[in-house]
Order: structure tokens, then C-alpha cells, then sequence
């Protein structure tokens, strides 16, 4: 008797039912399905093609230097080194490299913004599918714009970072559209493909070990409507079995060891908030004005505001019996939520939105699904009343109101990745002219920059740059393919504010260890912060330095001479020699000042040399300081010629040094003219 029923359960878990086609769906028009998956496809590529000039970023490098003696099976042998195991993206990377001789960094990006678009247009097509009634078409529109303009997908995009994200998503949302067509048309072959893609998934990122979950939630999906008689599981179990087969070889590979340890309530409870504020983004922002009326913290406002919203949303979906879509949609955000909420802590969390990046899906599913359920109009003898139209009304209006919202959140996130930008290349461009072992002092480099102001109540919404244990060093080699000795410091000194609040790389120093720090390097570079623009400029080397002949001398204390200069258009650079002939009393500061062919001022470049860096009180006698200024002609300057003229003045007493040419004759108004520029 036992053995018998053994065999009837063995049975059907190998025997696959027939799949029913299920009740019959209405006539639909498919225009909504097609223009919302155009239309999220271009809104993908008008949110993202800015990052396509962007460098490497976060732990982009250390990948690119993974893989630079490795072969692209290596990556599947081995990870030994890294912190993880994700050798398909890896392996991609480094097919491309042999095939193009370099990392063409725009076009791996590219491959991230075409992956978003296929995942935008499968996650339209499946909830068509999932949504059989006559709004099916609108689900599947909805769902790819929500998806598209998903705003924790600003930071899973612009990083190429093996395109873990976007192609995980692609291979996830592949294996589901293919397993549902393989059990619709009863097709081994899309069998067959569904269960590789499920098989591969997990050597993209360890998301994919969910797939087995992902298929039994379909097998359920289609016992609920009545289109089978029994769930079939052999599919499942094969993903299962896959899955399990991953996480041993994941466990067993050589890798560089780290964890978070065991998960605590607390721990759970912070991101389950966080990811409950993902799941109801498209309401979340009202979260931080009820922080401000009611004085609450980010955990109750969420709460306060998302809990409430979800109830209605999953109660909503009930009422229009839209089970398909609310278990397939709860089903994959909370799957791919799972390794997060169990296996990281929150600091990761609050910091890495791209964790939601997988998960979206799911949440455009649901929230696409409702929204389209919503829109329905009942039609009596096709009229439909006037008061009937203030649904579609407003549920246009919601739409409009998120894609609008969240199309500014990664446009703006997109302009702080793309502030840094310009130093991370002007970084390389001047390593490549630096001796390998000499090493480059940089100050204030960019780690992080985010807005001051965020729309959601938890989380660190802003441009991962380059984290404290990458380094610059590590920075410079994957782009330039060539080692280069640098130390990075932060000198708050000369810190700028910003209309941003930014982040700077390397160990945060005074004056003393500025002297140490310039003491041993060569060429020293200074991070500018403006408002809309971040530049890395060079700003002098104390050390490999000649005395010269001076031009002048300021009272026996300092000597300066012109090293070089350069003109170029409006700008204007001078690199000044400076020798301490006698160190000095007080503090002195030094002024170039430009001047037109009347006298005039037009601007002038004042300060401590090195940008500030290097007051002469720093150092002792004897020392030389190479030192460059740049000037910049304002718009209404006069035609040349210029004269650039240089002094010192003592910034307590306000007086000049007196100045005497190198023959000991006193110069006019204590300064001495290094530069005249005859031709623009």
C-alpha cells in the first residue's frame, strides 16, 4: 500500500499535467502593452545615458584588476582573492577585453542600459500575462514604466560592476517568460532553456539561488486558477537541486572570507523598514513630512505611512482577484529580498539601493497591476457615464506624478555619479605622466556625494564613488592598465562647502602630517569642489627640486623665480620656484595678480603655495617649493598685453614685504613681473 502510493506521488512529480488554457480573456487592444514598454525603454535610456561617459567606479576596479592574469573560465574555476563568487559577468568582461584590446568602458556600460531594457520589456509582457482580464495589456504597460523609472535603480546601472543586477534580473525574468511558454505550449525545448537559465542564474549573483522558489510560485499560480490539477514539481525540484548545488560550490570555492554574522531581530526589523518604504515607493516620500509634523523618527514615519498603504494595495488586488499577480509579484520581492534581509547588515542595506534593484520587478508588478485594475471603467450598453472617467483620471495623474518624481531622483543621483567624473580621469591622465615609483600625493579626492536634501525617510541616497579599501591605487591600474604610487589624504583646511554634502578619500590630516605626507612624495594634486563641478588640479612638488636664480627677493626671507607657463585661451598658468632663504617670523601669503595694459586689476590667484597646501611657515631654510597658480581672464578683460606680477604680504599687518630684483634694486610696489603676455 505504501509502496504504492510512493509511486503515485513519484509520478507526479515527473509527470507534467496538462496546463489549461484557463477561462477565456476578453478582447483587449495590445497599443497599452506596446507605448508603455516604448515609451519606459526611452525613458531607461534618457535617465542612464549620461552615466555612459562615466569611469569606473566602486568596486568596478578591483573586478577589472581580478581578472587581469585570469582567463574567462578562470572566473568559474576560482575566486580566490575576491570577496565573491560571480563569475558570468566576470567572464563577459574579459571575452570583451581579449576581443577589443582594452576595457572600453562606455560599451560595458551600454551593456547595463540594454539588459534594463530588456528587463523593462519582459517585465511588461509577463504582467500581461499575468493579468487575464481586459486590462491586461494596460498591467503590462504600467509595470514597465514603474520599472523603468524604479529610483533605487540609480545605483545598480551606472556601476558596471560586472552588471550583476541588470543581467540577473535578465536571466531571472528570461527563465520565468520561458518556463511559463514552455508549460503553455507544452514545449520541451523552452523547458529545457528555462531550467539553463534557472541553472545559470546563480553564477551571475547569488539572487539566482531563488529561482527554485520563483518556478514553484508559477506551479502554484496555475493549481490556484484551476489550470492543473496538482502543482507539478519536477521543474522545481531541478531548480532546487541546482540552486543547492551552487550554494555547495559557493561554500567550497577558494574566495576572500568575509560576513556580517548571524541575523538579529533588530537587524531584521531595520530592513524589513527599509525594504517595506522600497515595496510602497510610489507613496514612501510622504513618510518625512510626517517625520516634521508629528516629530517622529524614519522607522514609525515609514511605518506610519507604507503599512497602511500595503494593506490596501494587497486588499485592492484581492478584490479584483488579481491572485496571479499579487503572488507572483509578493512572491519574487520577497525572494529577492531574502539573501539581504538574512546574510548582510543595515549599514549595507541603507547604503546599497541597489539591492532593490532585483526586487523591482516585483513591485512593478503590483503596483502596475493595481493602477491598471484601477483605470477600468465599467461599461453599461458601452456608454460610460462622465463621473465614471475620474478614475482613469486619476490613476493617469498617479502615474504621471511617480514618473515624473522619481525620473528627477535618478537624473539628479546620475549628475552627482557624473561630478566626479572629471577628477577620477583628470587622476589618470596625470598618473600616466608620473613615473611609477614616484609617488603622487592627492588630497580631498571624491569617495562619496549626495544631495542635501533626500525624498525618502531612511536610507543614503547618493553617488558611491570610491570606497575607503579600494584606494586610488587600485583605481589608477584598472583604468591605465599600469601601476602608480599615490596616497590619498583628506586636509579639511581647505574643504569647500557645497550645495552637496560629499565624502574624500585617505586619512584625514593637520598641518603636521601635511608636512610629512609632502615631505615624501613628488607631485602633489589638490580636488577643487565647486557647485557644479569638481576638478583635480596640480598644484606643486616640494621634494627633486634645484635652486634656481631668483628674480626677486622679499625681505631676505623668500626668493621666487618662473619656473613655466602656459596659455591657453582664457587660462593662464604659472608655475612660480620658491626658495625659503631665512624662515620666516610671521605668517606671509603670497598674491599673483593680473593686470591689464592701463594697471588695471583683472584677477589675480592669491594664497599659501600648493593651493594652500604649503605655508611657508611649514618648512625650514633651504627649502624649495615648486608652486602653480592658474588665472583666469574675465569675459570683458581688455585686449593684451597682461602683465602677471608676484609679492608676499604679511596678512595680519596687511603690508607688502619689500621686493628687490636679484641685482638688489627695489622693485615697484614690492612686486616683481614674472610674465608679460603680448598675444591672446
Amino acid at each position: 500500500m505504501v509502496t504504492g502510493l510512493r509511486r503515485v506521488w513519484i509520478g507526479r512529480l515527473l509527470r507534467r499535467p496538462v496546463l489549461r488554457a484557463g477561462a477565456a480573456a476578453p478582447p483587449a487592444s495590445r497599443w497599452p502593452l506596446y507605448a508603455g514598454v516604448i515609451l519606459a525603454v526611452w525613458l531607461s535610456y534618457y535617465l542612464y545615458a549620461a552615466s555612459l561617459g562615466l569611469p569606473f567606479l566602486q568596486e568596478d576596479s578591483t573586478h577589472i584588476l581580478w581578472l587581469a592574469s585570469r582567463s574567462p573560465l578562470d572566473s568559474f574555476l576560482t575566486a580566490a582573492g575576491d570577496p565573491a563568487y560571480r563569475p558570468l559577468g566576470k567572464a563577459i568582461i574579459k571575452v570583451w577585453y581579449l576581443l577589443l584590446g582594452q576595457h572600453d568602458i562606455p560599451w560595458l556600460r551600454l551593456h547595463n542600459i540594454a539588459f534594463n531594457a530588456l528587463n523593462i520589456a519582459l517585465t511588461g509582457v509577463i504582467a500581461s500575462w499575468l493579468d487575464r482580464g481586459r486590462a491586461r495589456y494596460l498591467s503590462g504597460g504600467v509595470a514597465a514604466l514603474l520599472f523603468a523609472a524604479l529610483p533605487f535603480a540609480y545605483q545598480a546601472i551606472p556601476w558596471i560592476n560586472n552588471f550583476f543586477y541588470p543581467l540577473e534580473n535578465l536571466l531571472l525574468l528570461g527563465m520565468t517568460a520561458v518556463y511559463y511558454q514552455s508549460r503553455q505550449r507544452h514545449c520541451n525545448r523552452l523547458l529545457v532553456l528555462a531550467l539553463f537559465l534557472c541553472f545559470l542564474a546563480p553564477f551571475q549573483i547569488e539572487y539566482g539561488v531563488m529561482s527554485g522558489g520563483i518556478l514553484l510560485t508559477l506551479e502554484v499560480i496555475w493549481w490556484q486558477q484551476k489550470r492543473q490539477p496538482y502543482p507539478w514539481l519536477g521543474g522545481v525540484l531541478f531548480a532546487l537541486l541546482v540552486n543547492s548545488l551552487y550554494v555547495l560550490r559557493w561554500m567550497t570555492i577558494p574566495k576572500q572570507a568575509y560576513g556580517f554574522g548571524l541575523p538579529t531581530l533588530n537587524r531584521i526589523f531595520l530592513i524589513s523598514t527599509y525594504f517595506l518604504q522600497g515595496l510602497m515607493y510610489p507613496i514612501a516620500p510622504l513618510a518625512r513630512p510626517l517625520m516634521a509634523r508629528f516629530d517622529l523618527n524614519d522607522v514609525a514615519a515609514i511605518w506610519a505611512v507604507c503599512l497602511p498603504a500595503l494593506i490596501l494595495l494587497v486588499g485592492y488586488l484581492l478584490k479584483k482577484q488579481q491572485w496571479a499577480a499579487l503572488l507572483l509579484g509578493g512572491g519574487w520581492f520577497a525572494l529577492l529580498n531574502m539573501p539581504a534581509l538574512v546574510f548582510v547588515n543595515f549599514d549595507y542595506v541603507v547604503n546599497g539601493p541597489r539591492l532593490l534593484y532585483p526586487p523591482g520587478v516585483g513591485i512593478a508588478w503590483l503596483w502596475g497591476t493595481a493602477v491598471a485594475a484601477f483605470t477600468l471603467v465599467a461599461h453599461k450598453n458601452w456608454r460610460v457615464s462622465i463621473s465614471a472617467l475620474w478614475q482613469p483620471a486619476v490613476a493617469t495623474l498617479f502615474v504621471l506624478a511617480v514618473l515624473a518624481a522619481n525620473a528627477w531622483f535618478v537624473r539628479d543621483r546620475v549628475w552627482h555619479y557624473r561630478l566626479a567624473e572629471r577628477p577620477i580621469k583628470q587622476l589618470n591622465a596625470a598618473a600616466l605622466h608620473t613615473a611609477p615609483d614616484e609617488q603622487m600625493l592627492v588630497v580631498n579626492f571624491p569617495s562619496w556625494i549626495t544631495p542635501k536634501a533626500d525624498i525618502y525617510a531612511m536610507g543614503h541616497h547618493g553617488a558611491a564613488i570610491l570606497p575607503f579599501y579600494i584606494g586610488m591605487e587600485a583605481l589608477i591600474a584598472a583604468h591605465n592598465e599600469q601601476a602608480q604610487a599615490v596616497r590619498e589624504i583628506q586636509f579639511t583646511n581647505v574643504r569647500q562647502e557645497q550645495p552637496y554634502y560629499y565624502g574624500m578619500l585617505g586619512e584625514a590630516v593637520d598641518y603636521d602630517g601635511l608636512r610629512r605626507h609632502l615631505a615624501a612624495s613628488g607631485d602633489v594634486y589638490l580636488t577643487q569642489w565647486e557647485a557644479t563641478e569638481v576638478n583635480l588640479v596640480y598644484a606643486g612638488r616640494l621634494t627633486g627640486l634645484s635652486p634656481v636664480k631668483p628674480a626677486a627677493i622679499f625681505a631676505d626671507q623668500l626668493t621666487v623665480s618662473l619656473a613655466a607657463s602656459a596659455v591657453d585661451g582664457d587660462a593662464i598658468t604659472i608655475t612660480l620656484n620658491w626658495q625659503i632663504a631665512r624662515k620666516p617670523e610671521h605668517d606671509l601669503t603670497v598674491f599673483v595678480h593680473l593686470y591689464g595694459a592701463d594697471g588695471q586689476l583683472l584677477t589675480q590667484a592669491d594664497g599659501y603655495p600648493l593651493l594652500g597646501l604649503s605655508p611657508f611657515w611649514l618648512w625650514e631654510t633651504g627649502q624649495t617649493l615648486h608652486d602653480q597658480r592658474a588665472l583666469t581672464l574675465p569675459p570683458d578683460a581688455p585686449p593684451p598685453p597682461y602683465r602677471v606680477a608676484v609679492g608676499v604680504y604679511d596678512p595680519a599687518l596687511g603690508a607688502r614685504l619689500p621686493a628687490v630684483d636679484a641685482a638688489g634694486a627695489p622693485l615697484a610696489d614690492d612686486a616683481v613681473v614674472l610674465l608679460v603676455i603680448s598675444e591672446q
